[in-house]
Order: structure tokens, then C-alpha cells, then sequence
């Protein structure tokens, strides 16, 4: 969805990683204006050859091993926002070029009673953009109905790593 949202309301170059063919072809037809292979070996230099200077801001979902990357591909002062909850990350490594850890978290806002309108206009702002078709869903997978067997099955793709897009469970298809 990050890729979509990017897209939609920034002018930034998007530079997605994915290693299987099909994983490629899914963040292109989000919006990825490049796509690098996140499993090789100097995956630094094929992000740093799409931007020879760095990049200014960094997505993860998974940071565990990542930090050594982001501190070779991160201008100073950029910022890297998380969704992951690793924990025993070295952020002091981040220190030398001040760049700034950011976590997301969607259900902070009610969870803490934090700004609730500005959550109410976050929504109705996807949902425009939804309504005007400028970004889509990433429901790759439904399995129905909602039963042991069902979610069985969902479970086991998930766990298998390599689904593009979200798989949900539900009681019709």
C-alpha cells in the first residue's frame, strides 16, 4: 500500500526490493519506479546505482539485520520509518549521520485516544483516493469460508514468505 501511497501524493522516486519474478511484476504494478533484488549480496550497490547519492527516506517491515544497509544508503539527516517490532536494533549506528528512526504504528491514535479526527481524516483521504482510482487494493488471496480449514490453508501460504499482496479469510469468497 506504501508503494501506492507514495505514488499518489509525493513526488518521490520509489525504489521497492523483491527477489522472485512475480514479487518484481506485484511492486511495478503498484507504482515501484525501480525494483532491486533485496537478496544480493551488495543489494547497497544496486540501490545506490538507482540513486547515486543515497536515498532521504527508507520503509521497512523487516529491520533485523538491516541497520549496516541503511547506514551505507541513507543521506545524512534521512529517515527511516518501521512497521516491524525487532527489537536489540543498534540505532547508535544511525548516530553519524543523524539519520531519524520512526515507528508507525496504525492503532496508536485510538489506542491512546491521541488526535482521533486526524485518524477520521487520514481515512477519508485514502478513501478519495481510492474513489478516484489512483490506488487499489492489495488483496492478492481470499480463502472461504471461515473455518479451521480455511485458515489453515491461508496460514500455511503466509508462513511460506513468498505471497505478494494480503491473503484474508472470510466467510464468503
Amino acid at each position: 500500500m506504501l508503494i501506492q501511497l507514495a505514488k499518489a501524493l509525493t513526488g518521490v522516486t520509489i525504489i521497492a526490493t523483491a527477489s522472485r519474478p512475480e514479487s518484481r511484476a506485484w511492486v511495478e504494478q503498484l507504482g515501484a519506479d525501480v525494483v532491486v533484488d533485496h537478496t544480493d549480496l551488495d543489494v547497497a550497490r544496486s540501490i545506490l546505482k538507482a540513486a547515486p547519492g543515497g536515498v532521504d527516506f527508507v520503509f521497512t517491515a523487516q529491520s533485523k539485520g538491516r541497520i549496516p544497509l541503511f547506514t551505507k544508503v541513507v543521506r545524512p539527516f534521512g529517515q527511516i520509518v518501521a512497521i516491524d517490532d525487532e527489537r536489540d536494533l543498534d540505532f547508535y549506528a544511525l548516530k553519524d549521520k543523524a539519520i531519524s528512526w520512526h515507528w508507525e504504528f496504525m492503532f496508536a491514535r485510538p489506542r491512546h485516544g491521541w488526535n482521533l479526527e486526524a485518524q477520521h481524516d487520514l481515512l477519508t483521504r485514502v478513501s478519495k483516493l481510492i474513489d478516484a482510482g489512483r490506488i487499489r487494493t492489495t488483496l492478492a488471496q481470499t480463502f472461504a469460508p471461515l473455518n479451521a480449514t480455511s485458515l489453515r490453508e491461508a496460514h500455511a501460504l503466509v508462513e511460506t514468505g513468498h505471497v505478494a499482496g494480503k491473503v484474508v479469510v472470510a466467510e464468503d469468497a
